[in-house]
């Protein structure tokens, strides 16, 4: 029986390694093995020439300068066999038979004599718990089965040194490193070592490594487990020659590296054929607190992670997940197979994709809440941190959470609006720009705010608008676009009046062209998102305003862009040589806001598909004026993959991302920027181990349904009759569409009333309204202008099946535009130094010019610049001083805030019944979206 064991296995193995050899031909040049947080991101570098995993040094993800001292070992009837580390203590090497990387995990199948053995990183993903998504432990496990059916003397041994917590390395042989201590300790579950810089340096990094983290590695309690802290030269022969440790630990600390401390932890499994379940470490970079944050008030805020908000202190967290591997594997195992299984609809190479960068797009997030006295683990105010990982190390970076936001979408919206959260508080209130920010820190962790003027205001704040209005679409939560309205609309205003032909303006990629097709298409997109959001938060007239703007300006857009021939798009308006992947048009589709007719896109299909068949081996341009014509992004290549009508030229710019992505002659992780002649990473950056590859997941991002966004305080669209939006509110269309002439009769009427009561009662109006904000369920704290984000969500990862029949997989446009605003929603004016009036002539196809026209009649500007019918509110020297937002919950500024709101609705009902009784009460005109 055993014989016949033993040749099953062998087939089994025979089977595994030929499928091996036709699965290696994914085989990128670095392999995550525990990615958890901005700080802790351990690689294994596989580089042509590189030593395979078992006899290397992983490394810190800026490696080469990052070696990281991580072993481990296996022993089998005393003979020892390594998996991880580049030593001389050990016997022998096992065999890698498989390689396999999916969304969470890095598994190595090998051979070590008569076992094989599967080690398996684990980095768990968990958008939808935050506590466990912002656990920066990661587990090592191994399991082993005899291949002859025999039972062997099973004993196995992992170590780390002190260099994944610090990058003060020893500069040369005999130098030391940073001085470091270290201590084992032992609950009643779990052993662990603990290890930090003798000095920590609080939100300090070096070698863009944190200084002020400590280090953990620990095990379960189990029979056969010994562990030492000694030096390398100490544990490592030691296991090599009996199998077990000491259990001591060396007390006197010095610098790293003189010599080199290792935290050793052994099991002997005794005679076993098999392990009955896997040895498993847990790895983990602790940083409490994480990340400074200054409000726009000036204060600094302490940002500690969202786990505290479940445990107390470091041992309580280690027991919980240590004792959680079980579960933890059967949860990724699901995510694993959810993601994968919609990757597959895509194209066959796309599920490789997706597997390489999740992790990384997740642990470049820190996800907090406020710390300090009386505010521990306050989970009222939830913001997450971005590092800017491999490209310019700055705090929320727009440009690169943009390109990260399909992640995002598709694994838990949510995520984006903490990410938001801290972008638009800081900057409420900046009258003085115009624009939105660039990010708020030029350096990780230190999040000190905005920075001031730049050349991006087209570029960030369309970035800013479009990831507003995704977040809420996907997620619900309408509370950002609540609480941070005046913002956007501050900025969609700058759009109107610059985003048509861009001056002076720079992109992202750091294109300082004028009239830039790709930029342009980015800024009126932003202003179609501002007309949904204000929809969304029951702003009707500026709703109108903002769509008739960006028709009018698409339409501009369109005849400006296109060839002579008419055939495809521009990369330049008017340089009929000029050319780019015009991967901002993904926005439009990812909103379903509409502006690119179908056969624009169709033909703009056609057009790369002709500039593919002269492409480089790894790719195309996404910008022919770049002064490097071979810089290809990985980004925007899967961008504009979700932008076009063919499943072949999509599938064929995803094979050039994989190519890319599976290219392992240049040194390095999956690179956002590179050559595609040579693979080489643009500038040794060009985004490698960072978010913006969260761009891999575009076309999922298209598959996510939408849901009713609900603003703070209020209800879906409808649930309620007499809900502000509902079929029966004062002013709201009836049944056949058009306005109730009754309601406006009534709502002229009632508004005197109101406007005497406010005059003559402005105290108990204060009073009133400070009241309304505190029932409001508001998701702020007014006292410190807090976010409150709900509580994180899970929802199916939906397929393209499981959506509308249409491509893209999105709802009908009344479901899309079913929203719910608060019952204390005024009309906003204008501010004085913004109009509407458009700087542009109506101008492009004649669908569009048609379209425009439609749209001037049917909303005509008055000499204000706003679209009627709407309220006009006057605004004075005296009227700005005396109101200030209402949002602000600052002094008496809503009592006046709200009698101007009062007035221009009774002056803008006046308009309604003068222009009915004009048109003898002909039917109003359709308010159509």
């Amino acid at each position: 029986m055993a014989a016949v064991l033993s040749i099953c296995v062998l087939i089994g193995i025979l089977v595994l390694s030929a499928v091996a050899d036709a699965q290696r031909s994914f085989f990128p040049s670095a392999i995550p093995l525990a990615v958890r947080s901005p700080h802790f991101s351990l690689w294994y570098q596989s580089t042509a020439g590189a030593q395979p995993l078992l006899n290397s040094w992983p490394s810190f993800w800026n490696a080469p300068t990052s070696i990281i001292g991580w072993t481990g070992r296996i022993r089998v009837d005393e003979v020892t066999y390594s998996w991880m580390g580049n030593d001389a203590f050990w016997n022998n090497t096992a065999d890698i038979i498989d390689i396999q990387i999916t969304p969470t995990r890095s598994i190595f199948v090998m051979q070590a004599g008569p076992m094989n053995v599967t080690v398996t990183y684990l980095s768990p993903i968990e958008p939808s718990d935050w506590v466990n998504q912002s656990i920066p432990f990661s587990y090592i496990s191994v399991e082993a089965q005899s291949l002859d059916g025999a039972t062997h003397h099973i004993q196995m041994y992992s170590d780390i040194t002190s260099e994944f917590i610090t990058g003060i390395r020893p500069l040369a042989v005999g130098q030391g490193g940073a001085p470091v201590k270290w201590q084992n300790n032992r609950t009643a579950q779990t052993l662990y070592h603990e290890t930090e810089p003798e000095i920590l340096q609080q939100y300090t990094e070096v070698a863009e490594q944190a200084q002020d983290g400590r280090g953990y590695y620990a095990m379960a309690l189990s029979p056969g487990l010994t562990w030492e802290i000694d030096t390398d030269l100490t544990c490592r022969p030691r296991f090599m020659n009996s199998g077990n440790l000491t259990n001591t630990q060396q007390t006197t600390f010095g610098p790293m590296g003189l010599p080199w401390i290792v935290y050793a932890i052994a099991v002997d499994l005794g005679m076993v054929q098999s392990t009955s379940s896997p040895v498993t470490w847990a790895l983990g970079y602790v940083r409490d607190p994480v990340a400074p944050y200054t409000t726009p008030s000036g204060m600094t805020e302490i940002r500690r992670p969202y786990w505290t908000t479940r445990y107390s202190d470091v041992s309580s967290l280690i027991d919980a997940f240590v004792a959680d591997y079980p579960a933890a594997l059967d949860r990724a195992v699901a995510l694993d197979e959810r993601i994968l299984a919609d990757a597959a609809k895509i194209s066959p190479q796309y599920g490789d994709l997706v597997s390489l960068v999740a992790r990384q797009v997740m642990g470049a997030l820190d996800i907090t809440v406020l710390g300090g006295p009386g505010n521990d683990g306050d989970v009222t105010d939830v913001k997450a941190f971005m590092k800017d990982i491999g490209s310019t190390l700055r705090v929320n970076p727009v440009e690169s959470m943009f390109a990260a936001f399909p992640a995002y979408l598709y694994l838990n919206a949510s995520l984006g609006g903490a990410l938001l959260a801290p972008l638009l508080q800081s900057q409420d209130g900046l009258v003085g720009q115009p624009y939105a920010a660039q990010d708020i820190g030029a350096s990780y962790p230190n999040a000190t705010g905005t920075r001031g003027a730049h050349q991006q205001g087209i570029e960030q704040s369309g970035n800013m608008l479009i990831m507003m209005y995704a977040h809420a679409r996907v997620s619900g939560d309408g509370s950002l676009l609540s609480r941070h309205y005046d913002t956007a609309k501050r900025w969609a205003d700058y759009l109107v009046n610059n985003t048509l032909t861009p001056l002076n303006q720079d992109s992202a990629d750091g294109l300082t062209n004028p009239n830039m097709t790709n930029l342009a298409i980015k800024g009126i997109i932003g202003v179609k998102a501002m007309a949904e959001i204000s929809r969304a938060t029951h702003h009707d007239s500026d709703a109108q305003q903002y769509d008739s703007h960006a028709t009018a300006l698409a339409g501009s857009w369109l005849s400006l862009s296109e060839s002579s021939d008419q055939q495809h798009l521009l990369g330049q308006y008017g340089d009929q040589s000029s050319s780019a992947m015009l991967y901002n048009i993904y926005a439009d589709l990812l909103l379903n806001t509409s502006l690119i007719p179908q056969d624009v896109l169709a033909k703009q299909t056609q057009y790369y598909s002709t500039l593919l068949q002269s492409a480089g081996p790894l790719g195309l341009y996404f910008d022919k004026s770049l002064s490097n014509l071979h810089l290809a992004s990985s980004a925007w290549t899967l961008f504009t993959a979700a932008t076009v009508t063919d499943d072949g030229v999509r599938n064929q710019l995803v094979q050039y991302a994989w190519d890319r992505a599976s290219f392992n002659k240049t040194a390095g992780q999956f690179p956002d920027v590179y050559d595609y002649i040579t693979g080489d990473i643009s500038d040794n950056r060009g985004g490698r181990a960072g978010p913006a590859l969260g761009a891999m997941f575009a076309p999922l991002a298209l598959t996510v349904p939408n849901t009713t966004i609900v603003v703070s305080g209020g209800s879906p669209l409808g649930d309620n009759p007499d809900s502000p939006g509902s079929g029966n509110s004062p002013g709201s269309t009836g049944s056949n569409g058009k306005p109730n002439i009754g309601a406006i009769v009534g709502g002229a009427v009632g508004g005197v009333v109101l406007l005497a009561i406010a005059l003559g009662a402005g105290f108990f109006k204060f009073c009133w309204h400070r009241r309304r904000q505190q029932r409001a369920g508001a998701a702020y704290h007014y006292k410190e202008d807090i976010f409150e984000h709900p509580q994180p969500y899970e929802y199916g990862l939906a397929s393209q099946q499981e959506c509308s029949p249409n491509r893209l997989g999105y709802a009908d446009a009344d479901t899309r535009r079913a929203h719910a605003g608060p019952a204390d929603q005024a009309a906003h004016p204008s501010p004085s130094n913004a109009p509407y009036a458009p700087p542009y002539p109506i101008v492009g196809s004649s669908k569009a010019r048609e379209r425009a026209r439609e749209m001037e009649q049917r909303y005509p500007l008055s000499p204000s610049g706003s679209a009627e019918p709407g309220p006009i509110t006057p605004r004075t020297p005296n009227s700005d001083v005396m109101s200030s937002r209402t949002e602000s919950g600052t002094g008496g500024s809503g009592v006046t805030t709200d009698l101007l709101g009062l007035r221009a609705e009774l002056e803008n009902l006046r308009r309604v019944m003068r222009g009915l009784r004009e048109e003898r009460l002909d039917p109003p005109p359709q308010y159509g979206n």
